[in-house]
C-alpha cells in the first residue's frame, strides 16, 4: 500500500510518522510546498520579542528525520491537481517548474489554512505583513527589532494578534490593535476574561481600535503611512494584518464534500466523501462535542490529533473512532495566563444553545501564601441536560491546566452537578482544601458558605 500526504505541518508530519511507526514497510510519500517543515507557529511572539532565542528551537521534526524514518519527502512540491478516479495527484517542483503524477492507494490531504488578505484599498504597500509562518516571522521580528520603526498597527485582535502586540509593547513600540469586533479574543472568552487584558492593554498605552472596520491603507513612495478605518485614521510604520484563515481546498471542490468555508467534511475517522482520501488539520471539520456538530477548530492540538487518527485508520482500516474535539487552548500575554475549552457564553447564545453559567472570583492558594493571587473561573453547562459544554480560567499565576480536566469533563459528559465531587488533591503551595473548582461548582448547587 502507498500512502500521500499532502502538506508537512504539525498534522501531516504526525500522520506520515505515525503511519511508518504502525506499518514500516507501507511506502509513505508526503509533499509540501514551503521550505521547512513542522514550524511552531503558536512561537512566533515569543520568537518575535525574544524570548526564544534560537528559531531552530520552534521546528519539532525536519525533512531529514522524516527521510531517515524512511518517508520519501519531498519539499518546496506543490499540489496542482487529482484524478480520483485513476487515484493520482498531479504535483509541481517549485525549484524547476516540472509537473508530474504520483499515484496513491489513500491520500491524506494536510493543506492547513492560508491567511485571508482581502482587495483594500493600500492592501499591498510596503510593511504590510500577514502572519503564518516561519518566512513570516523573520520579517516581523526584523521590524520588530528595526528602531526606525516606532508605530505598529495591528489588524486582528485574536491570539496571533494580541501576541504580537505584547511583543512589540515589550520592544517599546507605539502599539495600536484594530478589529471589528468590540472586544479582543471574542472566539474564545467572554467579556470579564477580556476586559482583563485590555485593561493591562491599556495600561501600557495601547491604542484599542476596537468595534472598527479598516476601509483603506495610506502610503508614501509605497510604503504605509496610516491605516484608516471607519472611525478613525491611525498613523503606522509597520502593519500586521491577521484577520483569520480559509482553508486550502479549492483543488478538491466537486471531489469531496466541503462545508460554506472550504474545510473538508470528514466522518469519525477523519474519511472524507471519497473513502480513499482523508483530511486532517486545519483545512477539515472534526466533531465539535460542546456544540454537537461538525466544525473546524484551527488549532495545532487538534492538527495533531486528526494526524494520529487517520494515519491508524488507514493501517487499521478503520477501527478508531474520534473521541470529538473540545478546541483547548491557552494564551498568556500582558501577564495574565489564560486557557478555555469548548464554548463561551457568548459561543452557545450565537448558536442558539439554552445555557446556564456561574463566574467565581476567588484567590488560588490559602491567603497566609505570599505567592498567592487572585484568579476567574466560568464554567458553562447545558440547562436542559446539565452537561458542562464549557469553561474559561484567568489569573497571573498559571492554572491553565485545569482545562485538560475540563477538556476530559466536556468530552465524558460530566454533569456540573457531578464536579463537586471530582477527586482535586491539595496542597497550600497549589490550592485550597475547596479551591476554585469545587467552590465555583459547589455554588451552583447552593453551598457557598465555603466562599471566603
Amino acid at each position: 500500500m502507498k500512502t500521500i500526504v499532502i502538506g508537512t505541518n504539525h498534522a501531516g508530519t504526525t500522520a506520515v510518522r505515525t503511519l511508518k511507526r504502525l506499518n514500516p514497510e507501507m511506502e509513505v510519500s508526503t509533499y509540501e510546498r514551503n521550505d521547512n517543515i513542522s514550524f511552531l507557529g503558536c512561537g512566533i511572539a515569543l520568537w518575535v520579542q525574544g524570548e526564544v532565542k534560537d528559531p531552530n528551537g520552534l521546528f519539532y521534526a525536519s525533512p531529514e528525520i522524516l527521510a531517515n524514518e524512511g518517508v520519501q519527502t519531498k519539499m518546496e512540491h506543490d499540489w496542482v491537481g487529482i484524478n480520483p478516479k485513476a487515484k493520482t495527484v498531479r504535483i509541481k517542483n517549485l525549484k524547476t517548474g516540472e509537473e508530474f503524477d504520483d499515484n496513491y492507494d489513500k491520500l491524506i490531504v494536510a493543506t492547513g489554512t492560508w491567511p485571508i488578505f482581502p482587495n483594500i484599498d493600500g492592501i499591498n504597500l510596503e510593511n504590510i505583513q500577514i502572519c503564518k509562518n516561519y518566512h513570516h516571522a523573520q520579517k516581523i521580528k526584523a521590524a520588530n527589532e528595526n528602531k526606525s520603526i516606532k508605530k505598529v498597527v495591528v489588524v486582528g485582535a485574536g491570539y496571533i494578534g494580541v501576541e504580537l502586540v505584547d511583543a512589540f509593547v515589550k520592544a517599546g513600540k507605539e502599539v495600536s490593535l484594530v478589529d471589528i469586533a468590540d472586544r479582543i479574543m471574542p472566539l474564545y472568552y467572554d467579556g470579564e476574561f477580556t476586559k482583563l487584558v485590555e485593561n493591562e492593554m491599556k495600561s501600557k498605552n495601547v491604542n484599542l481600535a476596537l468595534n472598527q472596520k479598516v476601509v483603506k491603507f495610506v502610503g508614501e513612495n509605497g510604503k504605509v503611512t496610516k491605516v484608516v478605518t471607519d472611525k478613525s485614521e491611525i498613523e503606522a510604520d509597520y502593519v500586521v494584518f491577521s484577520v483569520g484563515v480559509k482553508p486550502q481546498t479549492d483543488l478538491l471542490k466537486g471531489i469531496v464534500d466541503l462545508d460554506n468555508r472550504g474545510a473538508i467534511k470528514t466522518n469519525e475517522f477523519m474519511q472524507s466523501s471519497n473513502p480513499d482520501i482523508y483530511a486532517v488539520g486545519d483545512c477539515a471539520q472534526v466533531y465539535n462535542v460542546s456544540l454537537k456538530q461538525d466544525a473546524q477548530i484551527a488549532l495545532a492540538t487538534t492538527a495533531v490529533r486528526t494526524g494520529i487518527l487517520a494515519a491508524v485508520n488507514i493501517v487499521s482500516k478503520n477501527t478508531l473512532k474520534s473521541p470529538g474535539f473540545t478546541g483547548a487552548n491557552g494564551i498568556d500575554v500582558f501577564g495574565w495566563k489564560m486557557a478555555s475549552v469548548g464554548v463561551s457564553k457568548n459561543l452557545a447564545d450565537k448558536y442558539g444553545i439554552e445555557v446556564e453559567e456561574v463566574m467565581f472570583k476567588d484567590s488560588d492558594r490559602p491567603e497566609f501564601m505570599s505567592t498567592y493571587k487572585d484568579v476567574y473561573i466560568k464554567i458553562v453547562w447545558e440547562k436542559k441536560s446539565r452537561k458542562i459544554i464549557g469553561a474559561q480560567v484567568a489569573s497571573l499565576n498559571n492554572h491553565t491546566e485545569v482545562m485538560y480536566m475540563f477538556a476530559l469533563a466536556v468530552q465524558k459528559e460530566l454533569t456540573i452537578d457531578e464536579l463537586p465531587l471530582v477527586d482535586i488533591f491539595f496542597l497550600p503551595h497549589f490550592n485550597k482544601p475547596y479551591n476554585f473548582i469545587t467552590l465555583s461548582s459547589l455554588e451552583v448547587l447552593g453551598l457557598n458558605y465555603f466562599k471566603k
